[in-house]
């Protein structure tokens, strides 16, 4: 051996240093910030409900599939639902996703655009922030890798076990949440796409293994979106606080998937990106690898867009998530694919592809400092014991929504004090609002209201409005802010703050 280290094993000493990093990066603090309500409301169910039962509870009382809430209640049961415990499973299968990612750029391109693009991967705060989260997001993002890495290995070599990899793999992706349905279709166009342009007929007695793989896909999804359409009304009703998203939310998006920062920040790294992608698509023509990213990388988004405008607004960052791998990936290639003429001055132009992506990992770094320096979510785990230390016995509680009681009763330890929901204008309709006489009568022989409010930012004038109807007889003696929560106390005017 000698010196003499070959590029085989420097690139897979290299991939392990940054899988390591990643890895820290996501395990670190795992269990530091508060559970917050996405991830109590997931607990919740988890808690109140066995396996079976949550086959057909979540389907039936959440806008998501039952696999990831099966799995996280047969994980609760074994370690516990601590902050670290529930939180663990998102991590590992962050870092999985790692590994995979490199093997996708390797399959597509070569050894250097894998290393480049699970570099940014994994410094990205965007991953970071679903990696440490008990939802779906994670794992949906792994299983979303693996389909794709067996559809070019199928591509490639098809063989029956290959292709039932391929199924599996991909039929998960729709099975842990709708919009996995985005990874089927995306490989369906690119299919049809690469048919067309070879100018090869589409017959049912020349398809490929990988084509009948995919046209398996579709047979036995069929069932789940005749499901999804006849209850199409139901499972969309709650989301009408999302707003129709114009050119710049779907641009910004995108430039979140590499950094959560703003300001010059954000611009830099966003040029960097277009920069990147920019040279992965200036050649001509284009080849089917670099075809399959750009519809990857497009479908999640502007199907998504299409999503809310034809039916309602869903546009919302963690939905596109699928489409963030190929993002990365296109602007690593255009680092890499830069050639080895010479610029003078001994430089090539591949190292003015390797500046660039260097350039881009340090322009992240900033915000995976903040991300890990900073606390991001709901701060229930602080709110909830302060209220509960100063709270007496015969104290009102009114949290917002069932939601925000979901979060609060995962820290409450107090079972003296009366805790309700109320409904803030979550419903275009107001169906759902709490109205000013339920909120008198509620509050009604309580001299001292806690209002514990969150989630106001898209709901302007309700925090005075709660206010306004909780004071009648009262004043705010107490007012406190946490991250994304504020809790007032309103006590008769006779009394004083204890």
């Amino acid at each position: 051996m000698g010196g003499n280290i070959d590029w085989r094993n420097r690139s897979v000493l290299a991939l392990a240093e940054v899988v390591l990093l990643g890895a820290a990066l996501r395990l670190y603090g795992l269990g530091v910030e508060s559970i917050w309500v996405d991830e109590a409301i997931t607990l919740r169910f988890v808690a109140n409900h066995g396996p079976l039962e949550l086959l057909w509870v979540i389907p039936s009382r959440q806008p998501h599939l039952p696999p990831y809430y099966v799995f996280l209640d047969v994980w609760t049961e074994l370690v516990g639902t601590s902050a670290t415990a529930v939180r663990f499973p998102s991590a590992v299968f962050g870092i999985l996703s790692l590994p995979l990612l490199y093997l996708l750029g390797r399959e597509l391109f070569d050894r250097r655009t894998g290393l480049v693009a699970t570099l940014v991967f994994a410094v990205a705060p965007f991953q970071l922030y679903y990696a440490q989260e008990t939802r779906m997001y994670s794992l949906w993002t792994l299983l979303t890798l693996l389909s794709f890495l067996a559809f070019l290995w199928l591509r490639r070599r098809p063989t029956r076990r290959l292709a039932l990899s391929y199924v599996g793999a991909t039929l998960a992706t729709a099975a842990v949440h709708p919009f996995g349905l985005f990874v089927v279709v995306t490989q369906g166009l690119v299919l049809v796409t690469d048919r067309l342009l070879a100018g090869d007929d589409i017959s049912l007695d020349g398809l490929t293994t990988l084509e009948r793989a995919q046209a398996t896909c579709w047979a036995l999804l069929a069932p789940v979106l005749v499901v999804g359409l006849l209850k199409l009304d139901a499972a969309v009703a709650g989301f009408n606080f999302i707003s129709p998203p114009g050119p710049g939310r779907v641009v910004g998006t995108v430039v979140e998937y590499f950094t959560t920062a703003g300001g010059p920040a954000e611009l830099v790294v966003g040029l960097l990106v277009a920069v990147g992608v920019a040279l992965a698509l200036r050649s001509r023509p284009l080849g089917r690898e670099r075809r399959l990213l750009i519809v990857w990388a497009l479908v999640p988004v502007l199907g998504l867009v299409a999503v809310s405008y034809l039916v309602t607004p869903l546009f919302w960052d963690r939905y596109t998530i699928t489409a963030a791998p190929a993002w990365t990936l296109l602007a690593a290639r255009g680092f890499t694919s830069l050639d080895r003429d010479r610029l003078g001055l001994g430089l090539e132009r591949r190292h003015v592809g390797y500046a660039l992506a260097g350039l881009l990992v340090v322009g992240i770094l900033p915000a995976t400092v903040h991300y890990h320096t900073t606390d991001q979510k709901e701060q229930w785990d602080e709110a909830v014991p302060d209220l509960e230390a100063a709270a007496g016995s015969d104290d009102l509680v009114l949290v917002i929504d069932r939601a925000g009681l979901s979060a609060f009763e995962y820290y409450r330890t107090r079972g003296d004090i009366t805790v309700r929901p109320i409904h803030a204008g979550w419903w275009s309709n107001g169906s759902y609002v709490t109205p000013n006489a339920t909120l008198r009568n509620v509050t009604a022989g309580h001299d001292r209201v806690w209002l514990v409010l969150t989630h106001l930012w898209f709901l302007p004038g309700e925090r005075q409005r709660m206010l306004d109807v909780a004071s009648d007889g009262r004043q705010v003696v107490r007012h406190r802010e946490y991250e994304s929560i504020e809790v007032y106390l309103l006590a008769n005017r006779t009394q004083r703050q204890s």
